[in-house]
């Protein structure tokens, strides 16, 4: 038996996914990748505020329920709760027993005043290219700032269970009875 090795290396390199005789299901039949589907190309936006993870179902004195699943954790405006949010809805509200503010240290109240003013001079002057570039180092600053945000939930063993949550500064612990 005679078997040419030239036909059969042309076959499997006209075909750029190998031979298609061998594969009938090929993984993109249309030549439509994954990274190419709107559902990728424009999802949500990543949240500012930090996620809470409950890994069980929470159950308070009154019988209510706070269901396992990822939270995004918001300090309310008078900072007396921690509102959790699931898909942008309010499911639960958690009193604040203790809350600290920290305010910027010396050196990043300083930062931030520089690149404010170096953007303030740049759109006194009108020019695109710095204030492009001031606004980029804005945001990287607020990002650097933000980077240590935290929510997370502990069982204290006592009866009922401790939220702690860091935002820009803020530390705040609340808790569920059980």
């Amino acid at each position: 038996m005679f078997i040419d090795t030239n036909l059969i290396a042309y076959d499997f390199m006209t075909d750029f996914n190998g031979p298609s005789r061998l594969y009938p299901y090929p993984s993109y039949p249309a030549g439509v990748y994954d990274a190419d589907d709107n559902r990728y190309k424009f999802g949500p936006e990543s949240s500012k505020y930090p996620t809470l993870t409950l890994p069980c179902n929470l159950y308070d004195e009154y019988g209510n329920s706070i269901l396992q699943g990822y939270y995004m954790a918001v300090l309310s405006d008078d900072m007396k709760f921690i509102n959790l949010y699931q898909s942008n809805e309010l499911k639960a509200k958690i009193k604040v027993i203790k809350l600290v503010e920290k305010m910027y240290t010396k050196e990043e109240a300083d930062e931030e005043a520089h690149i404010t003013a170096k953007l303030r001079e740049a759109q006194k002057k009108q020019k695109l290219k710095k204030i492009k570039e001031a606004e980029e180092e804005l945001t990287a600053f607020k990002e650097k700032v933000a980077a240590n945000a935290y929510a997370k939930i502990y069982d204290s063993g006592k009866g009922y269970y401790i939220i702690k949550y860091n935002y820009f500064g803020k530390k705040a612990t609340g808790i569920i009875q059980k």
